[in-house]
Formats: structure tokens, sequence, C-alpha cells
């Protein structure tokens, strides 16, 4: 019976739970050409914000990034959202997800702030994705469409 569970855990182990991530995939993942296709899916218009503002609003030196959208509504009563990044250091990748996160539930509190719950609940709604150096998440009402988008192209 130990046998068979080892054996059992070593399948478990070895397949990944059916996860495993094509780093190929990931190193030819285009975040700007796939920011193009799904932009048009998102609720409003978002723009990209430039390296001055990732750095002082996020903490994230875009130099350690490997490619990089980091696109928003204008409008301060919108959450809506589109951040994708890669970033081969593990030390910087967790540090800047945990930026992301914060910067995520720093909105979601404006927003309640706002008296705009259903945009601050949809913040709260997001989660963070990490498939290899690739991080991204997506705020927005359509983040099923869009999130299937990116996936399709990993």
């Amino acid at each position: 019976m130990k046998k068979i569970i080892a054996v059992i855990a070593l399948i478990i182990f070895a397949t990944g739970c059916g996860n495993n991530i094509d780093e190929s995939k990931i190193e030819s993942f285009d975040v700007n050409a796939v920011y193009d296709t799904v932009s048009s899916i998102t609720d409003g218009e978002l723009v990209t914000l430039d390296d001055t503002y990732i750095s002082n609003y996020y903490g994230i030196d875009t130099a350690d990034l490997d490619g990089y959208v980091f696109a928003q509504s204008e409008d301060p009563n919108s959450a809506e959202s589109v951040i994708m990044f890669k970033c081969e250091d593990d030390a910087k990748r967790e540090q800047y997800v945990t930026a992301v996160e914060n910067a995520i539930k720093q909105k979601a509190t404006e927003l309640t702030n706002y008296n705009q719950p259903e945009q601050a609940q949809l913040a709260k709604d997001s989660k963070i994705q990490e498939k290899g150096s690739l991080v991204y998440v997506v705020i927005s009402f359509a983040s099923e469409d869009i999130l299937t988008t990116i996936e399709a192209n990993l």
C-alpha cells in the first residue's frame, strides 16, 4: 500500500498536477501585442502608464522587466486595469507582485471612499496570475474574456 501511495505521489509530482509551464511560450509572449488585442475588450478606454508613473505608484523598476504593460482607466471612479509583465528574477518578481497587490488594495479603498462599491468589489475580486516569469492581473467586468485571450496566447 505504501508503495502505491509513493508511486501516485511521484506521478503527481512529475506531472506537476497538470500545471506544466511551457517556458518557450512565456519567452515568446509579447505583452504589448496581447494588450493590443485585449484592449478592445475592456469596458472603457485605458491609458498605458509611463515608466515614471510605474516607478512612483507601484515601486517597480521597469529596467528589471523583460516586457510590460500597465494600463488603467483615467477615470478615478473606475478600477479597470490590465497589468502584464515578465520578470526573470524570482525575488524581484515576488516583490513586484506584492507591490501590485498593495496598489490594488489601495485602489479598492479609494473606490470605497468615492462611494463606488461595485468598482471597489471588482478590484477586491481580482487575482494576480503567475506563469513562470509572467505576471498578469485584469480588473474589469470583462475580465473572463480578457483572461481567456491572455491565456490563449500562452
